[in-house]
């Protein structure tokens, strides 16, 4: 979403008479190819996305697979709108995010500068006039807490079901332009497998409550075909778009720098969202 060098910690001297707008649309997550879920939304996830499990930094992920290439979100549209009945909560709290202080585990509260969000005398009070975090910041920042421990609730359910051996690596493949690539890093369920547990298996892992992810990851794949669809729908938008730079350039070169052409591509995209 952002480079790290833009992420700094909120601070009373460095965002003095600073504000903050919220954000109007998701184009500030356009490059983001998944997201953590949080325990708590689970339900609501599986109903709109496709989930996946991810493996980094040495810890197991639950993920909502939002595009199949990295740094392409086929789930926001050219206009920033969000094309699915649900927003992961991850997505929610943009312009902040939670760090760590160099050390230690301990969450640090920090702010995107880079966002184009925070203003100068001006927008919601990050700190009030005690110097205390604002009320409305002091609400995003809990409600970023408690994502985070809801992302480390189905982390560890993710360590059941690799330790039961029902996580396998995921076989893709995409076509990107006139190329065909392969797909690395994505996880899921092997359902031959979970079938094959026998009783005893089978009753430890509903014991530890990983099931419910299991269970959301395989029901979930129905959503892969609105994928394709929304793969093909921003393809159009793109070679209209470069048909109409093409037919600009070519009409200037021919008239001068005064005409100009539109995309008039109109994608209905509300017949692909989720």
């Amino acid at each position: 979403m952002s480079d790290v060098s833009s992420i700094h910690p909120l601070s009373r001297e460095r965002h003095k008479g600073i504000g903050w707008r919220r954000f109007g649309d998701y184009r500030f997550a356009a490059g983001v190819s998944f997201a953590p879920l949080a325990d708590a939304e689970l339900a609501k996830a599986v109903l709109h996305l496709p989930l996946g499990f991810v493996h980094q930094d040495g810890r197991w992920q639950f993920v909502a697979l939002l595009g199949l290439l990295p740094g392409r979100n086929l789930f926001v549209a050219p206009d920033g709108r969000w094309l699915a009945g649900y927003v992961p909560a991850h997505l929610r709290s943009y312009p902040f995010r939670i760090g760590r202080a160099e050390g230690s585990a301990d969450a640090v509260f920090c702010v995107d500068e880079s966002s184009g969000l925070l203003v100068q005398g001006g927008g919601e009070a990050l700190f009030d006039p005690s110097g205390e975090l604002s009320q409305a910041a002091g609400g995003v920042w809990s409600f970023m807490l408690e994502v985070a421990k809801g992302e480390a609730r189905l982390s560890a359910a993710c360590d059941r079901l690799a330790e039961a051996g029902l996580i396998e690596a995921w076989p893709l493949s995409v076509r990107d332009g006139e190329a065909t690539k392969q797909v690395d890093g994505l996880f899921r369920i092997n359902e031959a497998r979970l079938n094959e547990l026998d009783d005893a298996a089978f009753s430890a892992v509903r014991r530890t409550g990983a099931l419910p992810v299991a269970y959301a990851q395989m029901f979930s794949m129905g959503h892969f075909e609105k994928l394709g669809e929304l793969t093909e729908a921003h393809a159009q938008v793109a070679a209209s778009a470069e048909a109409a730079h093409a037919a600009r350039r070519a009409s200037e070169a021919r008239e001068g720098p005064n005409f100009t052409l539109g995309n008039n591509l109109d994608i209905d995209w509300s017949k692909v969202t989720l």
